[in-house]
C-alpha cells in the first residue's frame, strides 16, 4: 500500500495486511531505505502474527496502525503508529513485555536499510547543538560497524546526491535513555552504521545487551536472599539474568527526508507585521483588520507572552518549551483566531527553534524530567497547517545546526493529506 504526496516527489510503501515498519521510501527519483524495522534479538517485526493493519487519514495526517505478537523468541506484543505530513513520519512504539522473559542479544526500534551510497552523517545532541555541524565521512566497506553511544537525538545521513534522511528520537528522551533496563537488566543505548557495496544499515538499540555486564550484576545478586536456597539441600531460585520487567513500554520517535519541493519561499518573511498579543485575549481584531484580507505577520516567541512554567527549565529568558501544555493553549488560540480571520496570508514563526527541558509538569509528571521539544513542533506544525488551510503560507526560519534539519526545512508546508 502505497502513501504519495500530491504536490511533493515522495512515495512511502507499506505492506498491506502487515504491522511491520514501512517497506520503503522514495524521494527525489530514487529510494532512500528499504525495511524499516523493530527487532527482538534475532527477529524481526516482519515476523509478526498480525492483528491488525489500519491505514487512514487524521488531522490533516496519513496514519498507519500496526498491532501484533512476536511468534518466535520473546513472546512480545508491538503495536506501532505513524503519522506521515509533509516530508515528516512521527512514530510511536508500544511494546508489551512478557513475564520471565530474557533479552539476549537486544532490542531494536527503527532500524533501517538504506539504498545507494551514503557519504556523510552528522548527529545532534543537547552538547552539540549550538556549535556548527560536524560532518563524518561513512566509509564505502566497514570491516566493523561505526558506534555511536548512547543513541543521539538526531542522526542525518546524505548520499551521494546530496538526498538527505533524518532520524530521530521523540520527546521522551527519559525513555530511551532507561530503555528495558531494571533491576535485572543493564543494557546500554546505541546506533550501528555498518556499509558494504550499496547499501548502508543504521541499527538503533534502545537496549544493546552486554554479557560481561549481565554477568557482574548476576553475580552480585548471588548473595541476595530471595536468591538463597529456601531449606537446606534445596537447589538455589533461578537469578532472572537479562530479564525486563514485564509490562508496557512505549516509545517515540520520527524520520524525515529532504523535500526541495516542500521548502517554502523564505522571501515572503520579509516585511511581516508583529501585532500586540494580550496574554489573556489573544490578537485584537481591529488589529488583524489593520494587516488586510489576507494579512502578513510574524509571531515571535522570543517575546511572546506566557507564564514562567512554560519556560524551558523554568527561567523566564529561555524559549518555551513547546510541549508545554499551557503555552500551547496560548498558541492554539492565536492560530484559531487567524483561522477565523482570513483564508490565506503569510505566517512567519519567529524563533521557533528546538530544544532541551527539564520541567516535568510539561510531560504531565513530578520534579524533573528530560526531554526535548522538536517532535512538539512538528506536530504543532502539523497541526497549525491544518487549522489555517492551504490558503497560508507558512514560515519558520531556522539558524545554526537547525538550519540544516530536513525535519525543519520544510515545516509548514502542506502535509498533503487534508481531507
Amino acid at each position: 500500500m502505497e502513501l504519495t504526496h500530491p504536490t511533493a516527489s515522495w512515495t512511502l510503501e507499506y505492506t498491506d495486511g502487515r504491522a511491520s515498519g514501512p517497506r520503503k521510501l522514495e524521494a527525489e527519483g530514487a529510494t532512500l531505505f528499504s525495511f524499516a524495522h523493530c527487532r527482538i534479538d534475532k527477529v524481526s517485526d516482519d515476523d509478526l502474527d498480525t492483528r491488525k493493519f489500519h491505514l487512514f487519514r487524521k488531522g490533516g495526517c496519513a496514519v498507519f496502525e500496526g498491532e501484533g505478537d512476536f511468534t518466535q523468541g520473546a513472546a512480545a506484543h508491538l503495536r506501532q503508529t505513524h503519522r506521515i505530513a509533509g516530508n515528516t513520519a512521527r512514530l510511536t512504539y508500544d511494546l508489551t513485555w512478557p513475564k520471565n522473559t530474557s533479552l539476549k542479544s537486544g532490542l531494536e526500534l527503527g532500524s533501517v536499510v538504506l539504498a545507494g551510497f551514503w557519504q556523510r552523517y552528522f548527529v545532534v545532541t543537547e552538547k552539540n547543538c549550538n556549535a556548527a555541524v560536524d560532518w563524518k565521512e561513512i566509509p564505502k566497506e566497514t570491516a566493523a560497524p561505526i558506534v555511536i553511544s548512547p543513541l543521539p537525538e538526531i542522526i542525518v545521513l546524505e548520499d551521494a546526491k546530496g538526498r538527505q534522511l533524518e532520524w530521530g528520537l521523540g520527546d521522551d528522551l527519559w525513555r530511551w535513555q532507561a530503555g528495558l533496563n531494571g533491576e535485572f537488566l543493564h543494557a546500554t543505548s546505541r546506533l550501528e552504521l555498518s556499509s558494504a557495496g550499496n547499501r548502508l544499515t543504521l541499527r538503533r538499540f534502545v537496549s544493546f545487551c552486554d554479557p560481561e555486564a549481565e554477568a557482574a550484576a548476576a553475580k552480585k545478586l548471588a548473595s541476595d536472599p530471595r536468591f538463597q536456597p529456601k531449606e537446606e539441600g534445596a537447589p538455589a531460585p533461578e537469578i532472572p539474568v537479562s530479564q525486563p520487567e514485564a509490562r508496557s513500554y512505549r516509545f517515540n520517535a520520527y524520520f524525515a527526508w529532504s523535500a526541495p519541493d516542500l521548502i517554502p519561499n523564505f522571501n515572503l518573511a520579509k516585511d511581516a507585521k508583529c501585532p500586540a498579543i494580550h496574554p489573556q485575549n489573544g490578537f485584537a481584531r481591529a488589529d488583524l483588520e489593520a494587516l488586510g484580507e489576507a494579512p502578513k505577520l510574524e509571531l515571535d516567541f522570543a517575546k511572546m507572552p506566557m507564564e514562567l512554567a512554560a519556560h524551558r527549565n523554568n527561567d523566564s529568558s529561555a524559549l518555551p518549551c513547546w510541549e508545554s501544555r499551557a503555552f500551547q493553549a496560548g498558541y492554539r488560540k492565536l492560530i484559531r483566531q487567524l483561522a477565523d480571520y482570513a483564508h490565506e496570508g503569510v505566517l512567519v514563526l519567529k524563533n521557533m527553534t528546538p530544544g532541551w527541558c527539564n520541567v516535568a509538569t510539561h510531560e504531565a509528571r513530578r520534579g524533573k524530567l528530560v526531554h526535548w521539544d522538536l517532535p512538539a513542533i512538528l506536530d504543532t506544525m502539523a497541526w497549525t497547517r491544518q487549522i489555517l488551510g492551504d490558503g497560508w503560507t507558512i514560515i519558520a526560519p531556522q539558524t545554526g545546526i537547525w538550519n540544516e534539519l530536513p525535519s525543519l526545512s520544510a515545516s509548514g508546508a502542506e502535509t498533503g493529506f487534508r481531507n
